[in-house]
């Protein structure tokens, strides 16, 4: 069996996934494999995977969401620990050695993440993409921030299997905001880490925005809640003092999401849930001008978007 099993969900990813196979291969630290989850590709996904051989292993699946392809990957193998890889991404080679020994020096932490440098299809880096990490101190600040923002890119994570068996895998509820979810649950129980180097390629596409911006909004929105909720019930963390100065800052920027979604909205000419939206941010800032601001603003007549031209935004 081998120590670590890198997980690749894929889905007509031919022109990427060959990269990013290779990348795992080419790691400094050899006792590891790599498991692709092929979710109904139409293209040459299949395979190309499975022109790798031994130790690539290919899995067919059909749930077309993400979180439950990389669930179904994760149940198929049975590494200590699970690191996750995009299909458009790639591993740095000292990528794994360098997350073991940082987990290995410390058995008690559950996920290591790493810094990340986006790139082009073609490789080349993008350096407006790149904010320098910042390594959290401990579990409180590591759970404080991510209260807030997901701090963490997914193909940087490795994570420990006993803690997945712990907290639970990726919840497909959540198709574009899973990867935060699980994050929150696992640094609420376990200690976190982040080696700070560049040890991945994050590669910034069209792909990358094709998703709805309704839905990944509303997404981030309901994994914040939810997360806040579980905070306030938890045996620990409900009465943390240390984290409780981390609060107010998560929910200013719920408020926040909450405001921009309205826009979002309001933008689409759908004025009703654009309200609702302000609304609700308003709740939970009463005092934020702007928030009064945008409310305002939804209740004014909209020009509709013109049909064809690609105006406005649509679920």
């Amino acid at each position: 069996m081998p120590r670590v099993t890198a997980i690749i969900p894929a889905h007509n990813g031919a022109a990427f996934i060959g990269h990013a196979i290779r990348s795992v291969l080419a790691q400094s630290y050899p006792d590891l494999e790599v498991l692709v989850a092929d979710d109904g590709s139409s293209d040459d996904t299949a395979a190309i995977v499975a022109g790798f051989g031994p130790p690539v292993r290919l899995i067919q699946v059909r749930h077309g969401n993400t979180q439950a392809t990389r669930n179904a990957a994760i149940a198929a193998s049975d590494s200590e620990f699970v690191g996750l890889l995009d299909q458009d991404d790639a591993w740095w080679p000292e990528k794994i050695e360098r997350q073991l020994a940082r987990m290995d020096a410390d058995p008690a932490l559950g996920l290591c993440y790493t810094d990340t440098r986006g790139v082009t299809p073609a490789g080349r880096e993008i350096p407006e993409r790149h904010n320098p990490l910042q390594v959290p101190l401990d579990q409180t600040e590591a759970l404080g921030r991510l209260l807030r923002v997901n701090i963490m890119a997914a193909s940087s994570v490795l994570l420990r299997r006993r803690v997945l068996e712990q907290v639970g895998t990726f919840d497909p509820a959540y198709h574009l905001a899973g990867d935060w979810d699980l994050w929150l649950r696992v640094a609420a129980e376990t200690p976190i880490a982040a080696v700070p180097e560049v040890l991945i390629d994050y590669c910034w596409h069209g792909g990358n925005l094709s998703h709805g911006r309704l839905a990944l909004h509303a997404e981030g929105i309901a994994v914040q809640e939810a997360a806040l909720a579980r905070i306030g019930a938890h045996p620990r963390w409900s009465t943390d003092k240390r984290l409780r100065t981390y609060l107010p800052a998560a929910r200013r920027k719920l408020a926040a999401r909450c405001s921009e979604l309205g826009l979002l909205y309001a933008r689409a000419g759908r004025r009703a849930e654009a309200l609702a939206w302000h609304a609700r941010a308003l709740r939970l800032r009463p005092w934020t001008p702007r928030a009064w601001s945008r409310w305002a603003r939804a209740l004014l007549p909209t020009r509709r978007p013109r049909p064809g031209t690609g105006e406005g935004i649509h679920p």
